[in-house]
């Protein structure tokens, strides 16, 4: 789903660029950036600091600088992607009247399996996040 594209004379966006341009803490600039995309980093805040910041400041701007904000900016994209990519799955499992009395079957007869895992094992990666099995 795309994003709108940001407003460049938007406050937020100036306040962004303004930041970005004095060289504010890697912090407050995530911050500000949360704020342009209503609480996340979206595809159209990444395009903005794109086009408003780094592509205009890379040849002429510290390096160590750049580095650190891009390194902080993918990690908390990747983070919100792994809040909004989880999904929770519970796979059942019914058992015979009588097999309780083994003692790998449970009493009810009945095993839920909720499984907690990233939507990006539906693309090909793994994704597991955490297996936890509870007899209802």
């Amino acid at each position: 789903m795309a994003d709108q594209e940001l407003d460049s004379s938007d406050p937020s966006c100036l306040h962004l660029v303004s930041a970005f341009l004095a060289m504010d803490s890697t912090e407050s600039l995530i911050s500000l950036s949360r704020v342009c995309g209503g609480g996340s980093v979206t595809e159209g805040v990444q395009r903005f600091i794109w086009d408003h910041c780094l592509s205009k400041a890379a040849q002429n701007f510290h390096a160590p600088y750049l580095k650190n904000f891009l390194k902080k900016l993918i990690a908390e994209i990747e983070d919100d992607n792994v809040v909004k990519g989880r999904i929770c799955k519970c796979i059942s499992f019914l058992f015979p009247a009588g097999s309780s009395q083994l003692p790998s079957c449970p009493n009810l007869g009945k095993l839920v399996v909720p499984l907690r895992c990233s939507l990006n094992m539906l693309d090909g990666d793994t994704g597991y996040a955490s297996l936890m099995i509870s007899v209802l």
